[in-house]
């Protein structure tokens, strides 16, 4: 299974990103963040692999001040690997 992590330094942020992935049509869940991924906030948002062109895109054009990170998460049993994107 592989899916994205984006990480922001504040909830505030995280929330904002996820409304703008949803009026884009873009599948996004806040959810916990992960320890293995570092964060100075609780909540990340998780989307789908197939979304990472459109993401960057997004925060390209945003220009956001407080991203932390786009992360792949790429699982395979107890095996997990961690791939910084943006």
């Amino acid at each position: 299974m592989k899916y994205l992590i984006i990480s922001f330094k504040s909830r505030n942020s995280v929330m904002r990103f996820a409304n703008i992935m949803r009026k884009n049509n873009l599948f996004a869940s806040i959810i916990n963040t992960p320890k293995s991924v570092y964060s100075s906030c609780g909540l990340s948002i998780r989307t789908e692999f197939r979304n990472l062109h459109s993401i960057t895109s997004l925060l390209q054009n945003l220009d956001c001040q407080d991203l932390i990170g786009v992360y792949a998460i790429t699982r395979k049993g107890l095996y997990e690997k961690i791939e910084k994107f943006y």
